[in-house]
């Protein structure tokens, strides 16, 4: 080999200046500096899945908020209650002579009898405002 030679292979620098012990180190700082950037990496994707989850279960509780509001808007603005169908002549009949004390059968049949020996062909049912009559009470 010639002494200026362009074929001439350059090896590493020599260690020979620098102390083992200190390349020791340096060798182990880098391998506590990879396990560090690891679990630094894994730390840091499971921050993100941990926000990416928070920020879908926000998104829910607030679709959840905006229907429950929808829903008590809609509630306010229902209209007032009908009023409630009034009571037949035979159900104020049947509770009239239960709270006198009569079983249920025994006032059917009073029912039954007493339709029998007023009726001649008319039908049960009245119109007017017979249902709210004071005698009978409910």
């Amino acid at each position: 080999m010639l002494f200026f030679s362009s074929n001439e292979q350059i090896d590493m620098p020599k260690t020979s200046g620098i102390p083992k012990s200190i390349l020791a180190d340096i060798s182990k700082l880098k391998s506590k500096l990879a396990t560090l950037e690891k679990s630094h990496n894994t730390l840091f994707k499971d921050f993100k899945t941990t926000i990416k989850s928070h920020t879908e279960m926000l998104k829910k509780q607030q679709n959840t908020i905006a229907q429950q509001e929808s829903t008590i808007a809609q509630l306010g603005k229902k209209s007032v209650k009908k009023e409630k169908r009034k009571p037949s002549e035979y159900n104020l009949f049947l509770k009239g002579k239960m709270t006198q004390g009569m079983s249920m059968i025994d006032a059917v049949k009073a029912w039954k009898e007493k339709d029998s020996s007023s009726s001649t062909g008319s039908s049960t049912r009245q119109t007017g405002q017979d249902w709210q009559s004071p005698t009978q009470q409910y």
